[in-house]
C-alpha cells in the first residue's frame, strides 16, 4: 500500500481556522498513523495555525497555508502574510498577557522544526516522525 499524503490547503484567518486544520490532520493522517502521532500533530499545527491567524496578516482576512505531507515521515508547514512575529513572555507579561507556548509546543513535539521570515511572509515547518 502507498501511504504517501500531500495535501495543501488553504484556511481562513478566523475563529474556525485552527479547529479546522485539527480535522485536516485527522482526515488525512488516520489511515496511515497511530492516534498518539495525530494528537501531537494536530497540537502542532494548531498552534502554528493560531499563530499565522493572529500574527499573520495586517488585513486580518488573508489565508493561513496548511501543508501536510506523509512520505516516511510527517512533514508540514504552515505559511501566513505576515512577518516575523515578536516573541512573547511565556508567563506574563508586565500587561498581564499570558502566551508564546505554541513554538514550544512545535520543539518538544517534533523531530526536526525550523522558521523562514521575509517582509512578506513566515513559514513556520516541522517533521514528525513515527514508526
Amino acid at each position: 500500500m502507498d501511504s504517501r499524503i500531500r495535501a495543501l490547503y488553504k484556511i481562513d484567518s478566523d475563529l474556525e481556522g485552527p479547529a479546522l486544520a485539527r480535522r485536516i490532520v485527522a482526515d488525512e493522517l488516520s489511515d496511515h498513523v497511530s492516534d498518539n502521532v495525530i494528537e501531537d500533530v494536530q497540537l502542532m499545527v494548531s498552534e502554528l495555525v493560531t499563530n499565522g491567524i493572529v500574527h499573520g496578516s495586517a488585513q486580518g482576512d488573508d489565508p493561513v497555508m496548511l501543508d501536510l505531507c506523509l512520505n516516511g515521515a510527517i512533514r508540514c508547514r504552515v505559511q501566513d502574510h505576515g512577518a516575523r512575529f515578536a516573541t512573547r513572555v511565556r508567563n506574563g507579561g508586565d500587561d498581564g498577557s499570558v502566551g508564546g507556548w505554541g513554538l514550544q509546543v512545535v520543539e518538544q513535539l517534533s523531530d526536526l522544526w525550523g522558521m523562514q521570515c521575509s517582509p512578506q511572509q513566515t513559514e513556520v515547518w516541522f517533521v514528525r516522525e513515527f514508526a
